[in-house]
């Protein structure tokens, strides 16, 4: 065990099992990590991320080759958000591709390093055309004891700077800098909310969660575990293996499009993806809300328009937010457009009259908050700009 899942363990917390990794569930109810995520900052274990290095010359040309976004706009110090396609053009999962002064790191949560390395000797073994001439370096950073902490909500930025300095304010989306104690810190978020990737050994993560506790107790910062995202994944939608794979993973039909570069050099499933894409989509995703509370909406159900069948339940959660249920649903193509009344979702406790609902489903209080201009703590500044 390392130091850090020992810190886990003498909290007591609910442990769970992660892209095949053993990180907590939860540390508090989930309304109270939500609370936290939405309206101040939240810190989670996300050493359930496969960290996989890949360093040398030709290492743009097989990273570039396995993902859907094209890795040639990054430079060192920066990232991006990416697609993994199978040959048939289908969602394997997605990673984070950041740019380093020697190749690139791959990260992902859904995928596991073995799977991502054996997907890059396949490129390597197979596609002649890209003409390596040296073959990479690559590995699974959990040879090095590699983890990796998240910490989410509105106010994380101003928590960070309490370690790092003012130089996280100015920290621009999908970029990373390297810190003195060793470690990286990748500003991304998939939820809508200032976010921050801390990645690098588990010894040192282990010691600035601790010192992430003490700083963070004047914004009531709350520690969490994976299943917060149960609920916020809904409400802004991304990849999410769990929610979509029994489903759909096309990422036309997902409404995934804006990940993948068609006009890139080829990639993994390109040709696939690229002729589904012209044919277009017979069923899309859209969000919806019940027009009554207490609806017992369940995955499977059926979505109705008077007796025809139209879509089906992929999703659904409470959203404390907007103190409703809130659904993701594959809705036919014709009906798949946002504000329409004239559904009904049968579920086993009769039908529930239902509408649709534009996505993301939350405006993020992280809108309202400017590092350069508000504090939680600074009662000379104003906390948000309502």
């Amino acid at each position: 065990m390392t130091a850090l899942y020992n810190l886990h363990v003498q909290q007591n917390v609910t442990m769970g099992r992660y892209n095949g990794k053993k990180v907590p569930s939860c540390y508090h109810t989930p309304e109270i990590e939500y609370k936290a995520v939405r309206e101040n900052a939240l810190l989670v274990d996300y050493s359930h991320l496969s960290i996989v290095r890949v360093n040398g010359d030709d290492a743009w040309s097989v990273v570039n080759h396995l993902v859907s976004a094209d890795i040639s706009i990054i430079r060192d110090e920066q990232g991006l958000y990416t697609l993994i396609l199978d040959e048939n053009g289908l969602i394997l999962g997605d990673a984070y591709v950041l740019c380093t002064d020697e190749g690139y790191y791959i990260l992902s949560e859904n995928l596991s390093a073995e799977v991502i390395i054996q997907r890059l000797n396949s490129i390597l073994a197979t596609e002649t055309a890209l003409d390596i001439q040296e073959e990479p370096d690559i590995a699974s950073m959990d040879s090095e004891a590699w983890g990796a902490l998240l910490l989410e909500g509105p106010y994380s930025w101003e928590v960070l700077s309490q370690v790092y300095g003012f130089d996280i304010v100015g920290l621009p989306y999908h970029e990373y800098m390297n810190t003195d104690d060793g470690l990286m810190v990748f500003r991304c978020g998939k939820h809508g909310e200032f976010a921050y990737l801390l990645i690098g050994e588990k010894s040192q993560l282990a010691s600035t969660w601790t010192q992430l506790l003490t700083l963070g107790e004047p914004f009531n910062l709350k520690t969490g575990g994976l299943d917060y995202q149960k609920i916020i994944r809904v409400e802004n939608p991304c990849w999410d293996a769990d929610t979509y794979q029994a489903f759909s993973r096309c990422p036309v039909e997902l409404q995934m499009q804006w990940a993948v570069q068609y006009d890139k050099e080829d990639f993994v499933g390109k040709a696939a993806i690229s002729e589904k894409a012209s044919r277009g989509a017979t069923r899309r995703l859209v969000g919806m809300m019940p027009l009554s509370a207490g609806s017992g909406i369940a995955l499977g159900d059926k979505v109705m328009i008077a007796d025809k069948e139209v879509g089906i339940i992929v999703k659904s959660a409470y959203s404390f937010a907007s103190r409703s249920d809130i659904i993701l649903a594959l809705i036919d193509n014709d009906y798949a457009y946002s504000d329409i009344d004239g559904f009904d979702i049968h579920t086993v406790l009769g039908k529930v009259a239902s509408r649709t609902h534009n996505m993301p489903f939350l405006h993020n209080f992280s809108l309202l908050v400017s590092p350069t201009e508000h504090s939680y703590i600074d009662d000379s500044k104003p906390k948000s700009s309502l």
